[in-house]
């Protein structure tokens, strides 16, 4: 079903017929001449989504009743993809003396009567009027102000969001050749659309699978090895998840070579199980988290696809090859991976005050991101078997946890997420 919007645009007002910039300069861009006989003026949605939405004017006010350009060119920059029509409308005295509103209201456009200059839709071309042909406008022409009208399309943007399905209570006995880890919970909110998934143990993980059930039927949402660089891989495109579906997912260990009990937790020494969904859905309805720690029932597990128990197995080889653009010794791409690291002693330069680092990246101008946890510690008892955080006592992090550094000296560039 098509989604109307509708908002309007009170962009300029003809004061004897000759544009003056400085009435409008919070509205529009000011005209830019290009000769004696031609000026643009650029008229857009300031504020109002999408943005790429606008429209071109050509012409030229001649005589104080009546505008006769040379010619007058309409020149729509819009897509029917967001877009379902725009109007151009004349009038004395718009509803609203505000930048936009919405015309779907009682506002309506004009109080007085409005005249329609110019309309498009479905991707039209632009529109030439003959040579001196006008509109005319300003003085007591009835048209003082100019009101773009543009009714969009469903123009609602998805919001991206993860579901968490992850083993809280898995026991990896030492020299157990297979351990599985089961999680499941149905699913009971709107529509997801998942695109990505990861994977993710320490080195006991040999694959994790994660599927959609529905009606009895396992759809494989993604299946990786966690010893493989833990990126987000494309998801199974033609999966979908709706209310009633059950979201699933195993994690294969091997406790060979291990002497004692293998626990789920936060160590090198510990294990974890956790695949990772990202989705996107619908933003009226859209939940940017979700998650799943239900141990999933062996009745249901006993259906799960064969390939979800066989371990993928990585060579070294392997891993050579996921390397991006060369490998660990040179390549011949643009993009050389040394495996060579040294220290910077002398780094940072400046005071770098951090707590437990749990995550570094990379924004998009290079600049390093931390995310720490400030003068709160996480341990063994941070958490209950349930997952659930045992230390709300101790209330939010006083101190900035997401830090944007330059990575040439440590020097802080931006800091959020305090007290949160």
């Amino acid at each position: 079903m098509l989604v109307m919007e509708c908002m309007l645009l009170s962009f300029l007002r003809v004061w004897e017929d000759v544009l003056n910039p400085s009435d409008c300069v919070s509205r529009v861009r000011p005209p830019q001449l290009f000769n004696s006989q031609n000026f643009t003026v650029d008229l857009r949605m300031p504020g109002v989504l999408p943005t790429e939405v606008s429209l071109f004017i050509f012409y030229y006010p001649k005589s104080t009743h009546s505008v006769f350009p040379p010619s007058v060119d309409f020149l729509p920059h819009a897509s029917m993809d967001t877009v379902h029509h725009m109007l151009l409308f004349g009038c004395q005295t718009p509803v609203s003396t505000s930048s936009y509103w919405d015309c779907g209201s009682v506002q309506g456009t004009c109080e007085d009567e409005s005249s329609i200059m110019y309309a498009w839709a479905r991707n039209a071309p632009p529109t030439k009027l003959p040579k001196d042909v006008g509109f005319k406008v300003g003085r007591n022409s009835g048209m003082s102000y100019f009101v773009l009208q543009i009714h969009y399309g469903d123009v609602s943007p998805f919001i991206a969001g993860i579901y968490l399905l992850m083993s809280v209570d898995t026991v990896i006995l030492p020299g157990k050749k297979v351990t599985n880890a089961d999680v499941a919970c149905d699913y009971d909110s709107y529509p997801i659309y998942p695109f990505a998934f990861r994977t993710h143990t320490h080195s006991l993980g040999k694959v994790v699978s994660g599927y959609r059930i529905r009606d009895g039927k396992w759809s494989l949402i993604g299946r990786q090895s966690p010893q493989l660089p833990q990126a987000f891989y494309p998801a199974n495109k033609d999966v979908t998840v709706r209310y009633g579906d059950t979201l699933a997912a195993r994690c294969v260990f091997s406790g060979e070579g291990r002497i004692s009990k293998t626990y789920i937790g936060g160590t090198s020494n510990d294990e974890m199980c956790n695949f990772y969904m990202m989705y996107y859905m619908d933003s009226k309805h859209a939940v940017p988290f979700m998650s799943c720690m239900e141990t999933g029932s062996k009745e249901l597990f006993r259906h799960i696809p064969a390939e979800a128990n066989v371990p993928i197995a990585v060579s070294p080889g392997h891993m050579h090859a996921m390397m991006p653009m060369g490998n660990a010794t040179g390549g011949h791409g643009p993009l050389s991976i040394n495996s060579h690291l040294e220290q910077v002693s002398a780094w940072p330069q400046s005071s770098l005050q951090l707590g437990q680092v749990s995550g570094l990246a990379l924004d998009s101008d290079s600049n390093l991101v931390i995310f720490h946890r400030g003068d709160h510690h996480w341990g063994a008892d941070s958490f209950n078997s349930q997952a659930r955080y045992q230390q709300r006592s101790l209330g939010p992090i006083q101190q900035s946890t997401i830090l944007v550094v330059d990575p040439a000296n440590g020097r802080i560039l931006k800091a959020s997420g305090r007290n949160m």
